[in-house]
Formats: structure tokens, C-alpha cells, sequence
């Protein structure tokens, strides 16, 4: 039987043997990367023997059907295994970062969940109003502040709200803080 040849084994065992390589080398470099404990030699050899015996069936299985496909795929495949990591950086460059909005609207929705159980919390109110104003809200902030003030009668909180009506009022009118000291 011509699929039972020396080289059809060799190549299949070869090209398996790489592959469990490769995997168990990406496994424990993962495991130091993250500053984890060192990973077992038992679970990356674990790891190495299931893409050996997959990789080695199913190269036997198409290696003496189509040998040049079967080898061009495998050297691919290689080829993919040890650039992953290199483009996994690229392509996490290539899009850019989500910004402290998607945060802050997270901790504003835990804020007010924590106002929903306990809406007499005025430090909630204060702290919620200042991830509005960061996030550009100025009227929820506003809102919020006004809240706190009313629930806490500190020079901090009347501040605030002297301040968020002062810039609503000039965001109104059309006029920056830069534009009145620039006059």
C-alpha cells in the first residue's frame, strides 16, 4: 500500500512533532509572559500530545491524497503558529483604545444602582456627578450636584453647583472659558 510508505510516516510524524512542539512552547511562554506560576510540565505535554495525535491522524489521513497541499498547509500552519503572536500585536495597535467614557459610564451605572438602594447617599451623588461632567453631561451633573447639595449643605457641594451652572450658562451663550481670557 503506497500510504503506508516510510516517507508518508516520516513526513506525518515529523510535521506532528513540530506541531506538539510548538504548542507546548507557546503554552509555557504564555504561562512566563503572564507572571503566573511556572506551567506544569504534565499540562503542557498534555497539550503537545493532543496536537500530535490530531495533527498526525490528519495528516495521515490526507497526506497520500494530496502530499504537495498537505505539506504547503502544514508549513503554513507553522508559519501561523510562531507569527501569531507578532500579529496579535499588530492587529491590537491597528485599532484604537476604548477611552475613559466606556469606564466612567460603567462606575456611573454602578453609582446609580448604589442610589437606587440607598438614594440618600450623598457622597454617590457628588462622585456621580463628577464622572458626568468628565464624561460631558453637564446637565446630569448639574442635576446631581444639586441633589447632593440638598442632601449635604457643604461649601464643597455649593461650589459645585455654582461652578455647573457657571459653565452651562457660558455654554449657552456660546463662550468658552479660553475665549473669556483670551478678551
Amino acid at each position: 500500500m503506497p500510504e503506508m510508505t516510510f516517507g508518508v510516516i516520516m513526513v506525518c510524524f515529523i510535521f506532528a512533532l513540530f506541531f506538539s512542539g510548538s504548542v507546548m512552547w507557546i503554552v509555557e511562554r504564555k504561562a512566563r509572559a503572564s507572571r503566573r506560576q511556572i506551567t506544569p510540565f504534565s499540562h503542557s505535554f498534555l497539550a503537545g500530545c493532543i496536537a500530535f495525535s490530531v495533527v498526525y491522524v490528519l495528516n495521515r489521513l490526507i497526506f497520500p491524497h494530496w502530499p504537495k497541499a498537505t505539506v504547503v498547509i502544514n508549513l503554513a500552519m507553522l508559519g501561523g503558529i510562531f507569527s501569531f503572536r507578532v500579529l496579535r500585536k499588530t492587529i491590537r495597535r491597528r485599532w484604537p483604545k476604548k477611552g475613559k467614557k466606556h469606564r466612567r459610564s460603567a462606575e456611573a451605572a454602578a453609582l446609580e444602582s448604589m442610589l437606587e438602594r440607598d438614594p440618600l447617599n450623598a457622597f454617590c451623588l457628588e462622585k456621580l456627578s463628577e464622572i458626568y461632567e468628565e464624561m460631558g453631561k453637564k446637565d446630569k451633573a448639574l442635576e446631581a450636584a444639586r441633589e447632593a447639595l440638598r442632601l449635604e449643605h457643604t461649601m464643597k457641594n455649593k461650589w459645585r453647583v455654582e461652578d455647573l451652572e457657571k459653565t452651562i450658562r457660558e455654554k449657552k451663550r456660546g463662550k468658552s472659558g479660553w475665549n473669556v481670557l483670551k478678551k
